[in-house]
């Protein structure tokens, strides 16, 4: 069980964690600051919109376990303030731009994180 109302969470190197469904049952949405970093066994976030709807700050770094963001939050992503992403992670932000080859991504990474900066 997470407090409520529950403003930021940071996780750093959990050995063991595979999940955040905890976070799925919170109402009202209050969680602000989502910060994941090193979590090796961490595998899946909560497909919910209403768990990402106050969100300003994301980080996901080092986390090889989350293959891919749930859907709600990627559709999310263009609302969040402050972002910092593996770049495996961004690659489902440029859908619309279609890179004609896998070369082109890190170039519209590095040009999606100069923007998000600004």
């Amino acid at each position: 069980r997470l407090p409520a109302p529950l403003k930021r969470l940071f996780i750093m190197g959990n050995s063991g964690l595979t999940s955040l469904e905890c976070l799925s049952g919170e109402h009202p949405p209050s969680l602000k600051i989502l910060d994941l970093r090193s979590c090796s066994t961490l595998a899946s976030l909560p497909n919910e919109p209403q768990v990402y709807r106050s969100l300003w700050s994301l980080e996901i770094t080092g986390c090889p376990a989350i293959k891919k963001l749930p859907r709600c939050l990627q559709q999310q992503l263009g609302s969040i303030k402050r972002k910092w992403l593996d770049a495996r992670y961004e690659v489902t932000e440029f859908k619309p731009l279609k890179p004609k080859t896998w070369k082109e991504i890190p170039r519209l990474v590095r040009e999606r994180r100069q923007a998000c900066r600004s």
